[in-house]
């Protein structure tokens, strides 16, 4: 028999060769075993805090990341649907809150993002469908309410967007968001007068941005109060744009307007 077919030879043999040490790791070797065999992990809370901080890309690239991990993270779903709709991704941002409402059927923020995301489409149907199986749970939440009467109004169905606006401010008294939308439903429905005034009642309260204006601007128009309508605008906006704006309102004044064109008004 060979002499390293004998038990004591290979038990030689292994002491030896366990005695060998291993030649250290480089930190390139290191950092790639680290990578290969580490999980990927979400952002901690901590981080995820602090990209609120950040401007709205990074916020876009990070929340995308995060939902990538894992899309079945229902804060990095909403997140990242929400800053799709605010970058101009509406597509994108329906079809993340449409899967995220796949999973969590009738939440109500993601089921408000994907009505948005839907009305920027050009699809208040789809906006409309989704919003009716969340009513019930969003009976107390005004943004709910309004953004009901908000898709009814792009339905050519004034006097129910009015009762939603209504149960709206019941919820939150004054709100100038709601006051601006109800506004100009009264506009849609050819009352321009009684949307003036809903808008002026929106400019005076507290946090009126200024969206609010620009639709009363809007409404001056419709009636034919150009010059009014510059001395709301200000001298901070051009007379090129005031000028053309005066045509616009002259179109408006056709009683053929569509919902897109006088909500266009506002950006």
């Amino acid at each position: 028999m060979s002499a390293l077919r004998t038990p004591a030879a290979l038990a030689s043999l292994l002491a030896l060769t366990a005695c060998v040490a291993a030649p250290p790791m480089t930190p390139q070797e290191t950092a790639m075993l680290s990578a290969a065999t580490s999980p990927i992990l979400p952002a901690t809370p901590a981080e995820r805090q602090l990209i609120e901080q950040k401007d709205v890309l990074t916020q876009a690239k990070f929340w995308g990341a995060e939902y990538e991990k894992n899309p079945n993270d229902y804060e990095s779903a909403v997140k990242y649907a929400h800053i799709l709709r605010a970058i101009g991704s509406t597509s994108r941002a329906s079809e993340v809150s449409a899967q995220a409402l796949s999973m969590k059927p009738g939440d109500l923020e993601l089921t408000m993002i994907y009505a948005q995301a839907s009305l920027d489409q050009g699809k208040p149907q789809d906006a409309a469908m989704a919003l009716a199986r969340a009513e019930g749970a969003g009976q107390s939440d005004w943004r709910m309410m309004s953004l009901i009467g908000v898709t009814m109004d792009s339905l050519d169905q004034h006097n129910g967007a009015q009762e939603y606006y209504r149960k709206a401010l019941a919820l939150s008294p004054d709100n100038p968001k709601i006051l601006a939308n109800l506004g100009l439903s009264y506009a849609l429905e050819g009352k321009p007068g009684l949307a003036e005034q809903t808008l002026r009642q929106a400019i005076a309260q507290p946090g009126a941005d200024s969206r609010v204006t620009q639709n009363l601007i809007v409404v001056l128009g419709l009636q034919g109060k150009f010059d009014e309508a510059e001395k709301i605008a200000g001298p901070d906006m051009p007379k090129a744009l005031v000028e053309s704006n005066r045509e616009y309102f002259r179109a408006m004044l056709n009683p053929s307007r569509k919902w897109e064109s006088l909500r266009g008004a506002q950006n």
